[in-house]
């Protein structure tokens, strides 16, 4: 189950995020807290199926976000980290993309 409660320094409250990708079973718009990794709103939320194609990596921000490797699932989802990963929050967009998926 999703952790609710975290430490969060500047970025608090929830957020809502429209969730899509190919081998996500629940997608459409979710309300997380602040700090919840992207690993958390991908598996445990989206509940990504572990199937035939490995997992790539993830659109924040919508059109003017970044693409974020696999290898940095364990991001925390707050203007900050994100920030620093060079992403955004932006339009509040999650999208899951899978090796078949040319970026």
């Amino acid at each position: 189950m999703v952790r609710l409660l975290r430490h969060r320094q500047k970025s608090r409250g929830t957020r809502s995020f429209a969730l899509t990708g190919q081998d996500q079973e629940h997608r459409g718009l979710i309300e997380v807290p602040m700090g919840i990794t992207l690993r958390e709103i991908i598996e445990e939320i989206g509940r990504r199926h572990r199937g035939r194609q490995g997992f790539k990596a993830v659109q924040t921000g919508g059109p003017v976000g970044r693409c974020i490797p696999a290898s940095m699932l364990d991001l925390n989802v707050d203007y900050e980290s994100l920030a620093k990963a060079g992403s955004i929050v932006g339009p509040c967009a999650v999208i899951v993309l899978d090796e078949t998926t040319a970026w």
